[in-house]
């Protein structure tokens, strides 16, 4: 229990910063919690695939759309080029997408993580290293209590 172990520490710290080390210790659970909650939400693979097809279609149709757009260049070559590019910019807005409903794939979840846990340990040392040095300077006859 958090509140336990910064009671811990009543003597060394004050109320306020009691309370600013329990919010900050919520506000990362709550924060895993929805990040877990997004890893755990589906995306349909249905969805996916139909407008994977449905962008396919639509792009194999496009030339019969631009056929009068470029009836001034010799036996319309200029097609070409420009169906090309626009289905390179569209199945790569769609490659986004796609990367986008997972985006735990590609941030650097364990180095974070690692860190975190890092920052934790070196906090709780520092903590019972001022405890100890603490209990060391107390005056003879007064025991500082945990």
């Amino acid at each position: 229990d958090v509140h336990r172990a910064v009671d811990a520490f009543s003597e060394d710290i004050s109320n306020l910063d009691k309370r600013t080390i329990i919010n900050t210790f919520n506000n990362v659970a709550t924060a895993c919690a929805e990040c877990e909650r997004l890893y755990m939400t589906p995306i349909p693979l249905l969805y996916t695939r139909h407008t994977l097809k449905f962008l396919t279609l639509w792009m194999a149709f496009m030339p019969f759309a631009f056929y009068d757009v470029f009836a001034t260049s010799w036996n319309h070559t200029g097609m070409i080029p420009a169906i090309c590019i626009i289905c390179f910019l569209f199945f790569g807005i769609e490659e986004i997408a796609v990367s986008l409903e997972e985006p735990f794939s590609i941030l650097p979840l364990n180095e974070l993580v690692e860190e975190f846990q890092e920052n934790a340990q070196e906090t709780i040392e520092w903590m019972e290293e001022e405890q100890q040095a603490s209990t060391k300077e107390a005056p003879m006859g007064i025991e500082i209590g945990v």
